[in-house]
């Protein structure tokens, strides 16, 4: 009994060492983004007014020098929770979200990884693109990807497919599998930033009738229980 609980406590220990080295490391990718930021974005504005790239492109492409600047390799698709963060973090760019491996599509807002043959759902993006649902911090209903088209409603809608990521999220119902979720909220100053809301899974999924006409796939997602609370977090819970 004493052998065995010295296996857990040491099991402990070292997940514990683990997660707090990611952190650090995760915590100097973000301040070397903000000072590369502030630096692309300082030399975007002197440029001639035709060399100039859109804002909106800044952020990814800090993500890139910093990427080159620490000789990160490209992010692991990892189910679950992923080390070094935790519930209620929060990221000013999406693009932060592909550097740090927690959500690794840059605008897609379902990632998902093949596991035995399976595409299974990994993390999703709730951006408002689409009509996401949610009563509390602890149940969302999350619309699928597609119909709007790649430009939102620039496009004509059509119906959404069950395939790609609407069809890792039937998947991970069927698996049972966690999800990470990251939430796009208001925060200090009404600036949009993307919350880490925690570990959720896939419990139904429906198909129902745009107010387009066009048929949608929705997918209920509940809260893992045992998980910090966010309302003691972040406020983001109305």
């Amino acid at each position: 009994m004493e052998g065995d609980a010295q296996k857990v406590s040491d099991t402990t220990t070292i997940v514990s060492q683990k997660e707090s080295l990611r952190r650090v490391k995760i915590n100097q990718m973000i301040t070397l983004f903000d000072v590369v930021y502030e630096e692309l974005l300082h030399e975007n504005r002197l440029k001639e007014k035709g060399e100039r790239f859109a804002n909106w492109r800044v952020p990814t492409e800090v993500a890139n020098i910093v990427k080159q600047k620490l000789k990160l390799m490209e992010p692991d698709k990892l189910l679950g929770s992923i080390y070094g963060i935790q519930v209620g973090d929060t990221f000013r760019y999406r693009s932060q979200l592909q550097m740090i491996g927690l959500h690794c599509q840059p605008q897609v807002g379902i990632d998902y990884t093949k596991i035995n043959g399976k595409n299974l759902a990994i993390s999703i993006v709730d951006s408002h693109r689409y009509s996401t649902e949610s009563t509390s911090c602890d149940m969302m209903i999350y619309c699928g990807q597609g119909g709007l088209g790649f430009l939102g409603n620039k496009l004509p809608p059509e119906d959404q497919k069950l395939a790609r990521g609407n069809c890792a999220l039937k998947n991970s119902l069927d698996e049972k599998n966690p999800v990470r979720v990251i939430r796009k909220v208001e925060g200090a100053g009404k600036n949009d930033v993307f919350v880490y809301y925690g570990l959720y899974t896939v419990d139904n999924y429906t198909q129902e009738r745009s107010a387009e006409g066009k048929m949608v796939f929705k997918f209920q997602l509940q809260r893992i229980p045992g998980q910090p609370q966010l309302h003691t977090m972040f406020n983001i819970c109305r």
